[in-house]
């Protein structure tokens, strides 16, 4: 049976309406990490990506509603590659005929946090998130709501590679969570600032956080 035409115009509508959002996304991205979300206004956004304001007011209401979705979709991707990874990872660990060791378990966490080349750009969208929370803790932009949701799905992530790998935590895994978080979020702090190969930069991840596994975690 054929198509009704209006469904193949509906069809291009939307997809033309999704690579609007994305060039808009993208552009956005790029202006906020240059000048931060104050510094960022719809006409540099919308030059960026080569669309007049209407365009912008045809998909968001606001910088700070397209700042939101800017974010949920980097979210979004950073919890795909970590669900790709883990499950690679835990399939690795499942098929060893003995526990990793420590230096086994450094090798593992460098591969899994291996830089993805968009790190800097993430730390400053994040911090830009952060001081915009800070601003209006009552306006659109709730910043708990995000690093909740996250920290969700990493729990459960981290708890199944360390099961896998013969070990289970002895502290609850949101409290070994927050400890894993902050040297993590140091490293990409100090990484962006001074590059992947500084002192406690992502580069050294894999040994810190190798040796603070084997403290935390103890064999099942």
């Amino acid at each position: 049976m054929t198509e009704p035409a209006s469904a193949h115009e509906a069809d291009h509508v939307s997809a033309r309406r999704r690579e609007t959002r994305t060039r808009l996304l993208d552009a956005a991205a790029e202006v906020f990490a240059e000048v931060g979300i104050q510094g960022a206004s719809v006409e540099r956004i919308c030059a960026r990506a080569d669309f007049s304001r209407g365009a912008f007011y045809s998909n968001f209401s606001s910088k700070e509603q397209l700042f939101l979705a800017l974010l949920e979709r980097e979210y979004e991707q950073r919890a795909n590659q970590i669900r790709v990874r883990a499950a690679e990872l835990t399939e690795c660990l499942t098929a060893n005929e003995h526990p990793p060791t420590r230096e086994d378990a450094a090798g593992y966490v460098t591969a899994f946090l291996s830089p993805s080349g968009n790190e800097s750009s993430w730390f400053t969208l994040e911090t830009e998130f952060l001081l915009l929370a800070l601003r209006d803790p009552e306006g659109e932009v709730q910043h708990v709501d995000f690093n909740l949701q996250f920290r969700h799905e990493l729990s459960n992530v981290v708890e199944s590679i360390v099961l896998a790998a013969g070990r289970r935590f002895i502290v609850p895994v949101d409290r070994s969570l927050t400890i894993l978080a902050g040297v993590y979020e140091r490293a990409v702090r100090v990484s962006a600032l001074s590059g992947f190969d500084a002192p406690e930069g992502v580069n050294e991840l894999g040994s810190r956080f190798a040796e603070l596994l084997f403290t935390i975690t103890e064999p099942v």
